[in-house]
Order: structure tokens, then sequence, then C-alpha cells
């Protein structure tokens, strides 16, 4: 029986923070760069806001907006790289789930998203949304789910992950990951998760 493993989508999967930086340009005239969207020291929760504040647009950019696209269409939302090749080759020894923290009103458009750019019929389940503070954290998910492991940007989630017995990696290289977490495991992108889980398989 293959081993489950909890993938997060935004910033993981889905370059969510790039069709935000596009979106944010369009919307406001202002041509910021990716490296604008990567500072360190923002909260997770607001750090989006913290740099339309520190740019001088937060009073014309609002993340419900950038929401309310999402639920009308998530086409313009790429793949992270290498995201699509590796999951391929990771669910040749693992069951694959995604675990998202997204708004639920996002349901809809995200399968769609999935179907578009995945291969393969991956079950799709929603934790508590920090901005809606409903639902059961990732972590308690993840242990319900029987998850061995969750790979996701925000250590919140992976140190909820660590919390409840599952292993966490924390992925990517983001402005948001202000802390370590105890006992997660760190990769900057999807090379480098596969050949840690090949090697771990291996020991």
């Amino acid at each position: 029986m293959k081993k489950t493993i909890a993938i997060d989508i935004d910033d993981v999967i889905s370059d969510t923070t790039e069709a935000m930086r596009l979106w944010g340009n369009r919307v406001s005239g202002v041509e910021l760069l990716p490296e604008h969207y990567n500072t360190p020291g923002n909260d997770y929760w607001a750090y989006y806001e913290k740099i339309w504040e520190h740019h001088g647009i937060a009073d014309i950019l609002k993340f419900d907006d950038f929401e309310g696209e999402l639920i009308v269409d998530q086409a313009q939302v790429p793949l992270v790289a290498s995201a699509a090749f590796v999951l391929e080759e990771l669910q040749k020894k693992y069951h694959i789930i995604l675990v998202t923290s997204r708004n639920p009103a996002l349901e809809a458009g995200t399968r769609k998203w999935l179907a578009d750019n995945l291969q393969g019929d991956i079950k799709l389940y929603f934790a508590r949304n920090g901005r809606l503070n409903v639902g059961r954290s990732k972590g308690e998910l993840c242990k319900e789910l029987g998850a061995f492991l969750l790979i996701d940007d925000n250590t919140d989630h992976c140190q909820s992950a660590v919390d409840n017995g599952v292993e966490a990696i924390v992925f990517g290289e983001y402005g948001w990951q202000n802390v370590d977490v105890e006992g997660a495991v760190k990769c900057k992108n999807w090379p480098e998760v596969l050949e840690y889980l090949d090697g771990a398989a291996s020991r």
C-alpha cells in the first residue's frame, strides 16, 4: 500500500504570488518585479498587504479583489517550475492528496485549474483558512487522512503537521518563511523534494 503525501497548492504547485504580482501591476499601474514580492520579515497572513503598503499602492489593491478574480477564473495562474513533472514521478511511489487552506469559495475554480494542469485524479481537501478562521488545521487534517508527510510553503502549517506527528517539508524560498520549524526539512524547489524523498526511500 502506498504511503500518503499531502501537498499544498499556493506557491507550492501553483505560482500564485506571480499571478498576484501581474494582477497587481495591471490594476495599480506600478511595475513591481518578482523580487519585490520576496521581502523577508513580513508575516504570512498580511504579507502582500505589507508589500503594497511599502510601495504606496495599498489603497488600490485588495486581496479580496484578487481572490474574487480567482473565483471566476484561474487560467492565468502558472505552475511552479517542475511541479507537474515531480508530482507525476511521486505518484508512481506515493498516494498524493492536495490539502489547501484556500477560501472554500475557490473550490470549483481550483478543481478546474488542477484538471487543466495536473495528470491523474488527485483528491482535494480544504483545511482551515487563516483569513476566515474556519475549519481544521492542516496538521489535524493530514493526521486524519493518514498522510505521513506535508509539503507546504507556510511554516505555520508545517509546524501544525509536526505537532500532529506528521513529517513536513518547508517548500520554496519565500519572504514569509521567517522561522525555522524544528523537525521539518527545507527544500527550495521540486527537484530537491524529489531528491530528498528518493534518498529517504533508500535509507
